[in-house]
């Protein structure tokens, strides 16, 4: 049961570190596919642990988790600049909609009366 943890903790690495480079390129829709495929590793854990009765651990196992930790701080950082890149984009986004309809010309509009410019 150890080894298959393991070769599973080796494939949800590879898949993590896959998820930290296409976060790092801007590929956005790669890293929430692998994001969902991440999370069906996390059960196989849980899945093997509670059938072990208790977490299964070695020494090869801890050094995996420690450096996907490594890993997982790296994410979490370039995940903060996505944000922030996204919430200035917005921001851009709104003070131009705002400048635009401050600056566009106001129609007269006559109560309900319409006008043929013909005559």
């Amino acid at each position: 049961m150890i080894e298959e943890k393991e070769a599973l903790l080796e494939q949800y690495y590879r898949l993590t570190k896959a998820m930290y480079e296409a976060l790092v390129q801007g590929k956005t829709e790669d890293f929430f596919t692998l994001l969902e495929k991440r999370e069906d590793y996390i059960k196989s854990f849980n899945k093997l642990d509670t059938a072990a009765g208790t977490r299964l651990k070695n020494e090869k196992v801890e050094n995996l988790f420690q450096d996907l930790l490594k890993l997982e701080q790296a994410i979490q950082k370039e995940l903060q600049k996505t944000l922030g890149k996204l919430s200035q984009q917005v921001r851009l986004v709104q003070n131009e909609k705002f400048l635009t309809k401050q600056y566009e010309e106001t129609l007269a509009v006559s109560k309900g009366v319409f006008y043929d410019e013909k005559k």
